[in-house]
């Protein structure tokens, strides 16, 4: 495959890392599985890119893909291989 699928991560600023640490595990465990297609980014949640996403704590965007939430791995994992379909 020649082209690669987009995780970008959002996180809260001013609030505690405790808060996110699983959050973020969750991510790094779904990615890792395919970090030979995936490029991924972090960015904060009051970035212009979040508001644009209404993304407002925290949120991943993989590909075309918006979660928010309490989002899982097997979501993350889901919709990265859903963008890995539509691109076939």
């Amino acid at each position: 495959m020649d082209r690669t699928v987009k995780v970008k991560v959002f996180l809260p600023t001013g609030v505690c890392s405790c808060s996110y640490v699983g959050f973020l595990g969750r991510i790094y465990s779904a990615v890792r599985k395919y970090s030979d297609i995936v490029d991924y980014y972090e960015d904060t949640a009051d970035s212009p890119e979040a508001r644009a996403l209404g993304i407002t704590y925290r949120g991943v965007v993989v590909g075309s893909r918006v979660l928010t939430g309490n989002v899982t791995e097997e979501q993350i994992e889901e919709a990265i291989l859903a963008e890995i379909g539509a691109e076939a």
